[in-house]
């Protein structure tokens, strides 16, 4: 679900990504393993926590979630074939979907937050405004450092930093 937040820019998206990597102890440069930023992210935000959970227990076609416990808290749940996709197979398009749901409770934590209190239906909102482009575009930014992935090729990208041919796509036209 999306919600319309605050403005921002992908130039500020970018100086989050670097904040977000210096916060978890990561180089600014370099792929970011997903998986292991997860045994991370309860020592980073004491009310983050994760679960591997049944693709059962999700709702139908969400591979992956972060919900809000009643304490304000986040709980990260990832269906079982994500986690072991990413895992066992490095497959990147499940690694993005772990980054992602790691990146919610961060993006809430700087102010990313609903701008109503109430659902907005069928209002398209912009993707500077959005949550979830926030989210995506973050994800990317920090899967795939800018200055350091300009003038590569979509397969060195999914080679190098172990994204999706969908993220390395994405990476290309910013």
């Amino acid at each position: 679900m999306d919600y319309e937040t605050h403005p921002t820019s992908r130039a500020k998206v970018r100086l989050y990504a670097k904040m977000f990597r210096k916060l978890f102890g990561l180089s600014l440069y370099g792929p970011v393993n997903p998986i292991m930023l997860l045994d991370k992210v309860n020592k980073v935000f004491s009310d983050v926590d994760y679960e591997i959970v049944e693709e059962a227990e999700l709702p139908k076609n969400v591979p992956a979630r972060c919900i809000m416990t009643e304490g304000g808290g986040f709980i990260i749940q990832i269906a079982d074939y994500v986690f072991e996709g990413a895992y066992e197979r490095n497959t990147g398009g499940y690694r993005m979907h772990i980054m992602h749901e790691i990146l919610h409770p961060y993006v809430y934590k700087l102010g990313f937050t609903p701008i109503y209190n109430r659902s907005v239906q069928n209002k398209k909102i912009p993707p500077f405004k959005s949550v979830e482009w926030i989210v995506k575009a973050m994800a990317g930014e920090i899967m795939m450092p800018y200055e350091e992935t300009i003038g590569l090729d979509e397969v060195e990208l999914i080679v190098n930093y172990g994204v999706s041919p969908d993220a390395a796509f994405k990476r290309l036209k910013y």
